[in-house]
């Protein structure tokens, strides 16, 4: 757990209590939290929940590794949404996303051809995604840029959720991926994970 500023949407920029839980069922080629396999330290979801509000923060972000496959997690973030925080949960999409409260925005990664892991997304998951949360393609390439256009044109997918493209750190540089998203003409957004930019966690 660290106090820090959210380095991606939904909530770029914003202080935050980031909460990094341990554990990932996928080993993506690009990962940059490689040690999360590591459980640094074990709490209870009360001892966390109490730790997180004396921060006195607002926005907490939940991650991993898969923060879903933790079974406590559902809990913690009903514990922290009764506190009135905002909860953002990040996960990777292959695990289902019915558990989360529904108060809680998601911000769930589609992988893409390049990590490795392009098959792991749960279609069924879709229904679960709201106006407020985030479907995010992280992309090294353009062959995974058409990958994802393609994935969306697949997906029955209803909701107005963002639509969010991420360069892969070190493979290709945002401005490119910032003119593809320019040549579909669709409201797609560009991120890029500012916490590497100014150097923090």
């Amino acid at each position: 757990m660290v106090e820090t500023l959210m380095g991606e949407l939904p909530e770029v920029g914003r202080p935050c209590v980031l909460v990094r839980l341990a554990g990932c069922n996928l080993a993506c080629k690009w990962c940059d939290t490689t040690d999360n396999k590591f459980v640094r330290e074990r709490l209870t979801v009360s001892e966390l929940a109490g730790r997180i509000r004396s921060t006195g923060r607002e926005l907490v972000m939940i991650t991993g590794g898969e923060p879903l496959l933790c079974e406590e997690t559902p809990e913690l973030i009903a514990e922290l949404l009764e506190m009135g925080l905002r909860v953002v949960v990040e996960t990777n999409g292959s695990l289902p996303l019915d558990k989360i409260p529904p108060d809680a925005i998601k911000s769930i990664d589609v992988k893409t051809p390049s990590s490795g892991h392009s098959e792991s997304f749960l279609e069924s998951n879709l229904k679960f995604i709201t106006s407020k949360d985030t479907l995010k393609f992280v992309v090294a390439n353009r062959d995974d840029f058409e990958w994802s256009l393609r994935r969306l044109d697949e997906f029955e997918f209803s909701s107005d959720a963002d639509i969010v493209f991420s360069p892969v750190w070190g493979e290709i540089d945002a401005k490119t991926l910032a003119e593809w998203i320019l040549e579909t003409k669709m409201p797609f957004r560009l991120s890029i994970q500012i916490h590497k930019i100014i150097g923090i966690k």
